[in-house]
């Protein structure tokens, strides 16, 4: 009964493990986004883009990181395109900013 016990246990973590690796991998989804730069704050690292493709709405803001990978001169009213995935408190971190050559 006690081999039995134990075998339920090994059993049922091995099963949470995997539903937890599958909620981490689903949020971790690399998204795509397209538009224009609608506000820029460096110093905090915030990007507002009037989004035509992709994101959460009409605006919407990503956060990014000294491991953000930017492609060209961020700037109000530039066309990029963000690869990004969602944190788990709702902000937008952004793992790639490409800017459109104008």
């Amino acid at each position: 009964m006690k081999t039995l016990r134990t075998s339920l246990l090994a059993v049922a973590a091995v099963a949470l493990s995997l539903v937890l690796a599958g909620d981490a991998s689903a949020a971790e989804k690399t998204l795509t986004a397209s538009g224009t730069v609608s506000k820029l704050d460096a110093a905090q690292r915030t990007i507002i883009v009037e989004v035509t493709e992709g994101g959460d709405g009409p605006e919407t803001t990503f956060v990014w990181t000294a491991d953000t990978k930017i492609n060209g001169t961020l700037a109000p009213r530039a066309k990029v395109t963000i690869r990004y995935t969602k944190l788990p408190d709702g902000q937008n971190l952004a793992h790639q900013i490409s800017v459109a050559r104008s």
